[in-house]
């Protein structure tokens, strides 16, 4: 399998767990804070979109976008699923905001690992 469809294919599976375990939290019966729940829910998956870019662009490297996936994944997926389930914390009521700090830690794991791997291609294309 190439990495690139395996950074997609990653992408769209992390990308869906803090959506879904979001979404899973909120209450629907109040359909005024609907569009308010569904643009978290964006930003929830905007890590995986902004990877999905880079990948698409042949800027980055591959192998650099699939490490950033990876990355950035695993960390969101114990962090969304610590914070619906608790297996080592209690309930807060600050849950829903930490969730919402889920993604930016995540972009911020992404930017310094594309920005790292595009550093040292260009070192190695500077070197050739």
């Amino acid at each position: 399998m190439k990495i690139k469809n395996l950074t997609y294919a990653l992408s769209a599976a992390f990308g869906l767990i803090g959506p879904a375990l979001f979404l899973r939290n909120i209450n629907l019966s109040d359909w005024g804070m609907l569009p308010v729940e569904l643009g978290f829910a964006l930003w929830l998956l905007s890590p995986f979109v902004l990877i999905a870019l880079a990948v698409r662009s042949d800027r980055f490297s591959s192998m650099g976008a699939l490490i950033a996936t990876i990355l950035a994944g695993l960390f969101g997926a114990w962090f969304y699923t610590e914070l619906t389930f608790h297996f080592t914390t209690k309930s807060d009521a600050q849950d829903a905001i930490a969730m919402l700090f889920v993604a930016a830690y995540q972009h911020a794991i992404i930017f310094l690992t594309l920005g790292l791997s595009f550093i040292v291609g260009w070192l190695q294309a500077r070197r050739k």
